[in-house]
């Protein structure tokens, strides 16, 4: 199949929930059109579109049906740019939701505090939340969908503010939020080692990306050690673990 080819009436329910050729509607009857056209007050109040709307590759603890990211998914995402159209909507509304303007600039996608920030953060800008378990999920999702530097540019926004509103947002949510951001994609954040219990193809993606890494510093006259990509984890020696899901 071309990376530019429609979902087959087959595909995997992630894949034609977010292809616009299909709009296939998720397990509660919900197309994505329909969710990105809710109120903040209903995306505040309802759990249990979050996970579709930004999957993950480990199974939900809240959400049992919710449909997970395979290779098959995985793979889509990173090849096919009208998947990749539709997740970055996803997260633009999700932004507003938290306040925040997402933008393209010169230097690739920045986010900054919109206009009603100090209205939208109130309910998560706080020391716990559960939305700071959305947010968790919501850089991991990004990462392991393709969408690299719209994570990068919305974990320096997450730092900005936590660093304006000192002490409103714990270190543990704030470490997780590292966690999710900067680890390899085959360790989840709740995993408290440096080697996870992660698939089969992240681990692939991770170590392909170490050798690209060593062709590209041998190619710059460079040491060539793969970076960072296998460095032990942020805060993986934390023993009080805050789960992802927990009620998500």
């Amino acid at each position: 199949m071309s990376s530019t080819s429609s979902a087959s009436p087959h595909s995997h329910p992630l894949i034609s929930f977010y292809d616009p050729a299909t709009a296939a509607p998720d397990a509660q009857g919900r197309t994505l059109t329909s969710i990105l056209s809710w109120s903040d007050r209903k995306l505040e109040a309802c759990h249990d579109y979050i996970q579709v709307l930004f999957p993950l590759p480990e199974a939900s603890a809240f959400s049992y049906g919710a449909p997970v990211v395979d290779r098959t998914t995985f793979d889509a995402f990173r090849s096919r740019p009208a998947l990749q159209a539709q997740l970055r909507a996803a997260l633009a509304r999700i932004l507003v939701f938290y306040g925040f303007d997402l933008r393209d600039t010169d230097r690739g996608p920045e986010i900054t505090c919109g206009a009603d920030f100090a209205a939208a953060s109130r309910n998560w800008v706080t020391r716990f939340d559960h939305n700071h378990l959305r947010i968790t999920r919501i850089l991991r999702s990004l990462r392991v969908l393709g969408l690299e530097s719209e994570a990068r540019a919305f974990f320096a926004a997450l730092q900005a503010v936590g660093k304006a509103c000192e002490g409103r947002i714990s270190q543990k949510s704030m470490m997780f939020w590292t966690r999710a951001a900067e680890r390899p994609l085959y360790l989840s954040p709740e995993d408290e080692g440096d080697e996870g219990e992660g698939l089969d193809f992240l681990y692939d993606y991770e170590d392909e990306k170490a050798r690209r890494g060593r062709t590209g510093s041998h190619a710059e006259g460079g040491r060539g050690d793969g970076g960072g990509d296998h460095a032990p984890a942020n805060g993986a020696g934390d023993n009080d673990v805050l789960k992802t899901d927990e009620h998500l």
